[in-house]
């Protein structure tokens, strides 16, 4: 990166400044009655006004030493007042004999209270941009004397390589960096620095403890402190740097921890800058139980974008130990054996702004994933892309809680909860902090108590707006393609679903998804579109809206068994008591079809029809979702005896059509026939039928004729006698009929 080669450049500004000053006083040897001269050579070196506040103490033998008090180098034009540097007190300490020998042997610099303040501009400007240019205008003005940095008229002056540094302590070091352009504000203080018997090309131990603070727009600052021990060796010929046997720790604040993260890391760095590449090699981080280990690499640092590789894998860690360490909350999870073991590898390529991920593995507790991805942050939201290939993931232990007390209210350890007392809690902060594209393929899925194979999805998520668009799988003998909608952009979340159900067995379905028993068995077809909101599952049900259609065969509906309440209300009605056939408690059915529409939570149906050899069935009515209870009414009608089922004939009752009504909870329907008015009325048309054909055949016996006006008209008066056979008859032939059937 071009600011790195800037910034030393700006260093060997300011240690020629140094330089200028030290050599300076000590050809003058009184330096403080030279102060106000050397200001102006300063200033006619760098353009920048230099202030020399405090006192200047030289020593001459046996070493060359210089003792700086608050100087101060003013900022750049349109960069505030503050001084672009400044130092309390600054010594250093040179050995003689060695320069005799055109050797530099630093015995000490000492620097402390010393202050740097970079900044940048909104238009990109940095405040070191004149220093650079005229620090390069000189040396272009300089003749080249060769190798070996000799001085003027060809004498041989003093290489760097020749450099040692006995010892090298800063205290207090304060560097600023104002980045006006991007918004950011970073602060170094304190930073002290210990190097030791240091020079170029040899290993020289080093210690650093510094603090940063990071501080962006309307965002919570970030902190750190960080302590490293090292062995640095800077190859200057060779331009390579090195920070060998690096042992650091770094005590993390940011604001979305609750507490401080402590975070160990040991790796061996390296810096050419011929190659324009840095590398982490051997590189161990360890974090509460997580440890990874690999190595990074940075190349084209001289270029506007540079390339990155890494290659990272971590040892079989706990996540919840790791949140713990975080001062996060684990994720609730519905069991408690699940989110405790993970596994990664992971190799990257790309740049700071797009990195590919290829290949990773994931492995957490029994659910293995291989596959590629791709952190993209080149745009103006976060995108991560993947694509993975996994074998078994049971989704079901890493819901929480409460969505498994919602799916099966049931459950004997459950806690006492009403339905509204369930909080759906969604990580919105999380969903709507990046965007996603995803694709994924599963041998075996569980979800919401159902198991489904060859599972293939995508997932795609903007700005907070979740989408799987489709998932298709095989189950239950038949086939699924389902689409859902979870938007968490909005003040309250809202739902949506879409599910196609292809030639299932809907009974074991519905038992594995309500973990009871199913009310309806059977093979067909169900479609189902629906939508919702709210943060509870009550408001989830009272806001459910949509439609569905459903087509099933040779099936039953448990619960009702509609020929044993015929038979049962038949035997009431004639006084009998009805009697248990040990029949089960369910209907047969050979198709059954219908649709429904739900509006708040209320699912209507108005079309339902069923026919097996015994009935037809039509029925409507509603079930009200939120407070569980049904109102249904039953239309049947018996085209065959019921003998077939166990029970004796009802021959009188076929063709007539048999209301039933079912009312009550869920829990506790409640089944009634009111069978009395149907028989009733099937008595009442049977005696004007048989009425009707015994007045045929009284009038074929008295020789009268419906044509002959005058025998009718005639007939009621000689008749007085024959009109009582025929009442008599009627009557009898009601109280015969309604004996049959004990009508009272």
């Amino acid at each position: 990166m071009k600011w790195i080669v800037r910034l030393l450049g700006l260093l060997g500004v300011l240690l020629l400044i140094a330089v200028i000053v030290a050599v300076y006083l000590v050809a003058t040897f009184d330096p403080n009655d030279y102060k106000g001269r050397i200001e102006a050579e300063v200033a006619e070196a760098t353009g920048r006004e230099l202030t020399l506040a405090g006192s200047i103490e030289l020593t001459l033998f046996p070493s060359l030493g210089l003792r700086l008090e608050d100087a101060r180098l003013a900022n750049a034009e349109g960069f505030g007042e503050a001084p672009f540097a400044e130092l309390r007190v600054i010594d250093l300490a040179v050995a003689v004999m060695p320069l005799l020998r055109r050797e530099l042997e630093v015995q000490r610099i000492e620097a402390d209270g010393v202050t740097l303040r970079l900044a940048r501009d909104a238009d990109g400007r940095s405040n070191w941009d004149d220093l650079l240019e005229r620090s390069e205008a000189a040396a272009a003005e300089e003749p080249d004397n060769g190798p070996g940095n000799s001085g003027a008229e060809g004498a041989p002056g003093i290489a760097l390589e020749e450099l040692q540094v006995a010892g090298l302590e800063v205290t207090g070091l304060r560097v600023e960096w104002d980045d006006r352009q991007a918004g950011t504000f970073m602060l170094l203080d304190p930073v002290n620095l210990e190097l030791r018997d240091f020079r170029p090309g040899v290993e020289t131990p080093i210690d650093l403890a510094a603090s940063v603070r990071i501080e962006e727009a309307d965002q919570a600052p970030v902190a750190a402190d960080l302590r490293l021990d090292a062995r640095l060796n800077l190859d200057l010929a060779a331009e390579r740097y090195a920070l060998r046997a690096v042992r650091s720790e770094v005590d993390l604040r940011h604001p979305a921890l609750e507490q401080e993260v402590s975070l160990r890391l040991e790796t061996d760095l390296v810096l050419d800058m011929a190659d324009a590449t840095a590398r982490a090699d051997s590189l161990s981080a360890h974090l509460s139980d997580l440890h990874l280990t690999g190595r990074l690499e940075v190349s084209g640092l001289d270029a506007e974008m540079p390339s990155l590789q890494a290659e990272l894998r971590s040892n079989t860690f706990n996540p919840r130990v790791v949140f713990t360490s975080l001062g996060l909350d684990a994720p609730r999870t519905t069991d408690r054996e699940a989110f405790t073991r993970m596994e990664l590898d992971v190799s990257a390529s790309g740049t700071p702004l797009r990195l590919e991920l290829n290949p990773v593995l994931v492995t957490l507790d029994d659910t293995s994933m291989r596959g590629d991805g791709e952190v993209d942050l080149a745009g103006g939201r976060p995108v991560v892309r993947f694509d993975l290939a996994g074998d078994r993931l049971d989704v079901d232990r890493y819901l929480p809680p409460e969505v498994e007390r919602a799916r099966t209210p049931e459950t004997p350890d459950a806690p006492d909860l009403p339905a509204e007392d369930i909080p759906i809690d969604l990580p919105v902060e999380l969903m709507r902090a990046f965007d996603l594209d995803g694709h994924l393929r599963l041998d075996w899925l569980k979800l919401f108590g159902l198991t489904l194979e060859d599972i293939d999805l995508t997932l795609r998520a903007r700005d907070g707006e979740w989408n799987v668009e489709p998932l298709t799988g095989n189950g239950y003998q038949g086939r699924l393609e389902a689409r859902a909608t979870v938007d968490a952009g909005g003040e309250v979340p809202g739902y949506a679903a879409a599910v196609d159900l292809r030639s299932v067995a809907i009974g074991p379905l519905l038992e594995a998804l309500l973990e009871d028993e199913s009310r309806l068995v059977g093979t067909g077809n169900l479609a189902l579109d629906v939508r919702t909101g709210g943060g509870s599952v009550n408001a989830l049900m009272a806001g459910l809206n949509g439609q569905g259609e459903m087509r099933f065969s040779d099936g039953a509906v448990r619960g009702i068994n509609i020929a044993r309440i015929i038979r049962n209300a038949e035997a009431r009605l004639r006084g009998e008591t009805p009697k248990d056939e040990g029949e089960p408690d369910e209907t047969d059915f050979t198709a059954l079809a219908g649709s429904f529409r739900i509006r708040d939570g209320v699912v209507q149906n108005d079309d339902l029809t069923a026919s097996s050899p015994l009935l037809r069935v039509a029925g409507r009515g509603s079930a009200d979702l939120p407070a569980r209870e049904i109102d249904y009414r039953l239309d049947t009608t018996l085209v065959a005896t019921i003998e077939g089922q166990g029970g004796r004939s009802l021959e009188d009752l076929r063709g007539l059509t048999l209301p039933i009504r079912i009312t009550g909870s869920f829990e506790e329907p409640r089944f009634r026939l009111d069978l009395e008015e149907v028989v009733r009325e099937r008595v009442d048309q049977r005696l004007r039928r048989e009425g009707e054909q015994l007045q045929e055949r009284l009038l074929e016996r008295f020789g009268l004729d419906d044509g002959a006006g005058d025998q009718q008209e005639a007939a009621p008066e000689s008749g007085d006698t024959e009109s009582g056979p025929l009442e008599e008859q009627m009557d009898r032939l009601r109280r015969g009929f309604g004996e049959r059937l004990r009508l009272r």
